[in-house]
C-alpha cells in the first residue's frame, strides 16, 4: 500500500506581489439584440528548460556566483508578469545544494522585483527528536506539466516538481546508512490565467513508503509502528533586486503581519506591494490503512531583516500507518 500525507497549500497570488497582471485590450460596444461573444482569456506562454553544467545568471543575465549542475524549470509568462518555478542542483561557495523555488519577476517603475519563495528541507519530529532532511540528499527529482486546457473562458494547467529518495538521515548518522530511509515530496501546482490575475494553487504530497525513524535514546533501534509524528514543511521567502541584493540584501519591509511583509512601494496601479507567504491550510488530509482522515495542523512566520522564515506542520501522523 502507498503511504502518503496530501497538504493543500493555496498561492492566492491576486492578493500577493507578484501576480497581479493585466492585458491591454479595447472596449468595444454592440448592439442590444446581438448575442454577447464570449471573449477567452489568452493562453499563457509557458516554455520548460532542463539543462546540465552551465553557468549560473539572474534574470538572463550570466553570473559566477553559482554554479548550475542541473535545473529543471518551468517560465509561465501571463500579462506583464513572468512566474519561474524550477528545481535546482547548484554549487555556491563549493557548498552544493538542491532548492525548490518559485521567482515572481514584477517590474516597479522599471526596475526588476523578485519575488522568490525557497524549499530547502523537510523536518519531522518524532518522539523527542528533530530530524533534519534536506533537499540536497534526494536521488533525483522531476519535472512535468499537462496541455493547457480551458475551465469556461479561463486557461488551466497543472505542473508537478517531484523530489525522489530525500535522505531522512545524513551519511552516518545511523549505524545502518542514510540511504535505508527515504521520502518523496510532490509539488503539485494548479494554475488558472485569468484577465487580472494568476492563480496557483500548490498541493504537497508526501509520500512515506520508505521511511524509517530510529529511536537514538534506543540503541538507533527502530521506532514501534504506532509511533506519533510531525512533518514540517518549511521555506524562505523575500523581496529582491538581483543587482542591490549583491550588496545590500533583501528590501528590507516597512512592517509585517504573521502572514505578509509589506513595502514602503506602490505598484504602477497604486496597490502597495505586499508579500505574503504561501497560504498553505492548515487543514489536510492524511491516507493511511483506514482511508482518508482529515486532520489540523499549524504555521508560524519569522522575520528576521528582509527575509521570512515560515514554518507549516502536520502532526497526528501515525509511523508504519500513514
Amino acid at each position: 500500500m502507498r503511504s502518503s500525507v496530501r497538504i493543500s497549500i493555496g498561492i492566492f497570488i491576486a492578493v500577493n506581489l507578484s501576480i497581479i497582471g493585466s492585458f491591454n485590450f479595447i472596449a468595444y460596444c454592440q448592439a442590444d439584440d446581438a448575442e454577447p461573444e464570449i471573449e477567452l482569456v489568452p493562453e499563457p506562454w509557458v516554455h520548460e528548460t532542463h539543462e546540465y553544467n552551465v553557468s549560473g545568471e539572474v534574470d538572463g543575465t550570466p553570473t559566477d556566483e553559482f554554479f548550475v549542475n542541473e535545473k529543471w524549470s518551468i517560465e509561465v509568462r501571463h500579462g506583464d508578469v513572468m512566474t519561474l518555478i524550477m528545481a535546482r542542483n547548484i554549487t555556491q561557495d563549493s557548498i552544493p545544494a538542491v532548492d525548490y523555488t518559485n521567482n515572481i519577476h514584477y517590474y516597479v517603475e522599471g526596475k526588476l522585483y523578485i519575488a522568490q519563495f525557497m524549499i530547502m528541507e523537510l523536518v519531522f519530529k518524532i518522539g523527542s527528536y528533530d530530524i533534519h532532511a534536506p533537499l540536497n540528499t534526494c536521488s533525483d527529482f522531476a519535472l512535468e506539466y499537462s496541455p493547457i486546457l480551458y475551465d469556461g473562458t479561463v486557461p488551466t494547467f497543472d505542473c508537478n516538481i517531484t523530489y525522489e529518495g530525500i535522505q531522512v538521515y545524513s551519511v552516518d548518522s545511523i549505524p545502518i546508512g542514510s540511504s535505508v530511509s527515504t521520502v518523496d515530496l510532490t509539488l503539485v501546482h494548479h494554475i488558472r490565467g485569468d484577465w487580472n490575475n494568476t492563480h496557483i494553487k500548490i498541493e504537497a504530497l508526501l509520500d512515506f513508503s520508505n521511511t524509517r525513524f530510529f529511536n537514538p535514546g534506543d540503541n538507533n533501534n527502530e521506532f514501534v509502528a504506532g509511533e506519533p509524528f510531525t512533518a514540517e514543511i518549511g521555506y524562505m521567502m523575500m523581496l529582491a533586486n538581483p543587482e542591490d541584493f549583491r550588496t545590500i540584501g533583501p528590501v528590507i519591509p516597512s512592517c509585517y503581519t504573521n502572514t505578509t511583509l509589506e513595502y514602503n512601494m506602490t505598484l504602477d496601479d497604486g496597490i502597495p506591494l505586499t508579500v505574503s507567504k504561501l497560504d498553505m491550510r492548515d487543514s489536510f488530509t492524511i491516507y493511511n490503512g483506514s482511508g482518508a482522515l482529515d486532520s489540523t495542523g499549524y504555521s508560524s512566520m519569522d522575520v528576521y531583516g528582509g527575509q521570512a522564515h515560515v514554518t507549516h506542520g502536520f502532526p497526528n501522523l501515525t509511523y508504519k500507518d500513514t
